[in-house]
This record gives structure tokens, sequence and C-alpha cells, in this order.
């Protein structure tokens, strides 16, 4: 008989069973990973927040919550973030915990771009194998409690089944997951229009930002007392628009200097084409001339 798995790298290994969707298979078991949270930039979530790895791929944030309040009979989750999908904190949030919210960076609110998308065509995302996710607990004995919970599962060898007891709260999963997602290809108008107009907006806030920023670069002079020379000017006019517009304008002072040129030259040749009819008519007129003369020496006889 092989030993059950206890802990792994300073993770306690927690057994669950995955249930198999056809009778003629039988369940698996999966190792889902956990400790302490211990982050090398350690925040105020850290301390009462938990590290998981290998989640099963079809982790939902109802699963875990479940998982620990209701399977394990411990703590109670705040929150869930994926690695998987980023962070699911919103970018002002350390901002509005102090009294005066300070003004966004250009960086801060295009790093906030990634939160306006397009409404979701599947319900409920797979995880990446092997995939992780922090579960912050709402404080530090809570998530002791938790702890303790799962290592006593593991001790005491608790068949814990993954999803059991919640199967109406999550979306469903083969053929009618991708039936459900056929008929959410074609949002309503308005989810498009608070999409698109959100990100819009955001995108905007961004540009004035940097703007703004820019701005204040241009004014503030560095150590050796220079001012720094960034993309832009004050008329708004970038610096690459700026050599657009001088190589046009350059290209048409050619254009008009050949022009000019092509123009002399018709000019120079008119000018002689009226000097050689000038000379042949002086020509002519001489042999005229000395023809009448001939003719009045000329006598019948």
């Amino acid at each position: 008989m092989v030993k059950a798995l206890k802990e792994v790298a300073g993770f306690l290994a927690l057994p669950v069973t995955l249930r198999s969707s056809l009778a003629t298979s039988e369940d698996a078991k999966h190792y889902l990973y956990l400790k302490p949270h211990d982050p090398k930039a350690a925040d105020e979530d850290a301390a009462r927040s938990l590290f998981l790895v290998n989640i099963p791929v079809t982790t939902t944030d109802a699963h875990l919550r479940h998982l620990f309040a209701t399977q394990l009979a411990a703590g109670r989750v705040e929150q869930v973030h994926f690695s998987d999908q980023g962070s699911n904190r919103p970018v002002i949030a350390a901002e509005s915990r102090g009294r005066k919210r300070k003004r966004m960076t250009a960086d801060e609110i295009e790093a906030g771009l990634d939160q306006h998308h397009l409404p979701n065509v599947y319900e409920q995302d797979l995880r990446q194998t092997g995939a992780t996710a922090i579960v912050v607990l709402v404080d530090r004995p809570s998530m002791e409690l938790t702890l303790k919970a799962a290592k006593k599962a593991v001790r005491t060898g608790q068949n814990i089944v993954w999803g059991e007891g919640i199967e109406n709260k999550i979306p469903a999963l083969g053929l009618r997951r991708y039936e459900r997602a056929n008929q959410m290809r074609y949002p309503s108008r308005r989810e498009l229009l608070r999409s698109v107009d959100g990100y819009m907006t955001a995108y905007a806030q961004m540009e004035e930002a940097r703007a703004q920023e820019n701005a204040h670069k241009r004014q503030m002079p560095d150590e050796d007392g220079f001012v720094t020379v960034v993309r832009g000017s004050k008329g708004g006019v970038r610096t690459e628009d700026a050599k657009d517009l001088g190589d046009k304008q350059k290209a048409k002072d050619q254009s008009r200097s050949l022009e000019d040129f092509y123009r002399f030259q018709m000019r120079q040749k008119r000018k002689e084409e009226q000097q050689q009819l000038l000379k042949d008519f002086e020509n002519d007129k001489r042999k005229v001339e000395e023809m009448r003369r001939r003719r009045g020496k000329l006598r019948p006889d």
C-alpha cells in the first residue's frame, strides 16, 4: 500500500477526490498543496492568507470558499486571487484606504485597463495545470484555524469530494459548457457599450495623466540644472509628428524648386525660339529686298 503524502517542501498535501463524470471510470485522487502565504514583498493581507499550489483545473471562487468554510468547517474566506488571472484587487484599493486618495499615475491607470474587457463567453474559465491561488481569510486566527483543520483532515484521512454540495452553484462543464458559451457569443448592446465606454474612459484618463507627467518633467531641472527633453511639445505635437511634417515640407520645397527649374527651362526655350524667329524674319526680309533690287535693274528687250 502506498503511503499517503502529508507534506512536500513545506506544503501540506491535502488530498481531494475528483468525481468521474462517467460511470465506467473511477474517481481520481488529487493533491492540493497549501501553506501560509509568505511573499518576498509582504502586504497587510499576507499574514491572514494561504498559498495554494496545484489547484484543480475546474477551481472557482465557490470551490475554495466551500472547501474551507464547510468541508473543513474552519475559516471564512474573504478574497481569492488566482495566478492565471492576475490580481483581482482594484488598482485604487490601496489608495482608498487613506484619508485622501492621491492622483493616480499613468502606469497605474494603464495597469487597470485589464479590468475593462468584453463580456465573457464562458461562465467559467478553466485553470492551467499546476496553477496557484492566494486565499485571503477574514483574519489571522481564521487562517491558523483553517490550516489546523486541513492538517487534521490529512491525519484522519477525511474524504473530501471536490465541489460536493455546490453542484447547483458552479457553471456546468462538458457539452453543456459549450452550449452555454454558444448562447453567450452575442452579448447585448448595452453590455458591449458599457465595456467599450469603460475602457475608452480609462484610456483617456491615462493619456491625460501621461501628458501632465510629461509637462511636469519639462519644467523640472535635474541635479545639474538641465531640463529633461521628453517626448512631445507644449503645443501637443509629438516628435514623430513634427519630423513627419518637416519631411513633408522639405519634399514640398524640393518639388517646388524642381518645378521652378523646369519653368525656367521652358521660358529660356521660348525665348530662344523667339530670337530664332526674329533672326529668320530678318534674313527673309533681306532676301526680299535683294530680290526687289535685282528686279529693278532688269529691263525688257
